[in-house]
Parts: C-alpha cells; structure tokens; sequence
C-alpha cells in the first residue's frame, strides 16, 4: 500500500496514486520513479528523502529542473537525500575560475545564496558549479587538473544551465568527498 509507505515522510501524502508535498500534487519525473520503486518493492527511501530536500529548496524552476538533471547525467541520490556530482579543479585543488575555492575532500565550498546566478540561460556565470561525467571534458584545467566528487543537498542548488544537454550545474554549497 503505498499510502501507508509514505506516512513515515513529514509533508508527504498520496491521494489518487500521485504523491502529495505539504498539500500539492506533486508530478514529475521523480515522483513518478518514488511510485514505480514502491510498486516493485525497490528502495525509495533515498529519493523520499531527496524529495524531501528538494522541496526546501526556495527556486521553483530548480525544483521543476533537478531531478531530470540526475536522470539525464546518471547522478546517484545518497542514503541522506542528497546528491553526488563531479567538479573539476586545479593541481592544488582549488576551483579552475576563481582559484579561491579549496576543494580539498572533506572541504565544504559555500557562498550567499543571493550570490548565485539563477539565470539558466546564463551558461557560465556566478555560483558554484557541478557537472555529471559527460560535461567534464568541457571545463578542465590542463596542467595537472583534479576532478573531485561533491555532494549537494538539492536545496541548495540554484540553477541547472541550458546548455550542454543538461549536464552542469551552479549551487551555493557542496561538500568535497
């Protein structure tokens, strides 16, 4: 019953076979894969918990845009709800544009929110940026250059751009792991 699956999630509810957050439908392609896993009896806890990040997060359009991100790059979901993406950076580990961003494992890189460019037709702009193992190829530094794992809590991303078939993104924090 996947009513009663849900009831254990604060803000979530079934009604009419669609999952519900804090009263509204939600329908999307995350939702609909949390169905199709209780249905099969598969693990969903994961993505119950991403779902409930996710909804933290203030951005509507990068509600809307996250997990069609994830599907689209492959990305894992974590036991905790939140997600692992790769970031490339210099020799010394820190960030390639700026150089002031120490993303050393066990680091966590963070700026205002405010500070983060939420235009996704901006391509390359302010934020912290993440990618899946497609982009990678496209933003490396050359002269001995890292590429790192981070983990981001999707409330706290803020922007996935429109380029490059949906494989980077900006946030305002990630943890080096």
């Amino acid at each position: 019953n996947i009513t009663k699956q849900v009831q254990n999630y604060t803000g979530v509810d079934v009604s009419d076979g669609a999952i519900m957050f804090n009263g509204e439908v939600i329908h999307n392609t995350l939702t609909k894969r949390i169905v199709s896993f209780m249905g099969q009896g598969l693990p969903f806890d994961p993505m119950m918990k991403f779902l409930s990040n996710l909804m933290s997060n203030p951005s509507k359009r990068a509600t809307d845009e996250l997990y069609d991100f994830l599907e689209a790059g492959e990305l894992p979901i974590t036991e905790d709800g939140c997600f692992l993406a790769f970031k490339n950076v210099r020799f010394n580990y820190l960030d390639i544009h700026s150089g002031k961003f120490d993303n050393s494992v066990g680091k966590v890189c963070e700026m205002p929110r405010n500070g983060v460019d939420e235009d996704k037709e901006r391509t390359c702009s302010y934020g912290l940026h993440f990618c899946s193992i497609k982009y990678l190829p496209h933003f490396s530094d050359t002269n001995g250059g890292k590429t790192m794992i981070v983990k981001i809590n999707p409330k706290d991303v803020v922007a996935i751009p429109a380029d490059y078939n949906n494989t980077k993104g900006r946030t305002c924090r990630y943890e080096v792991v």
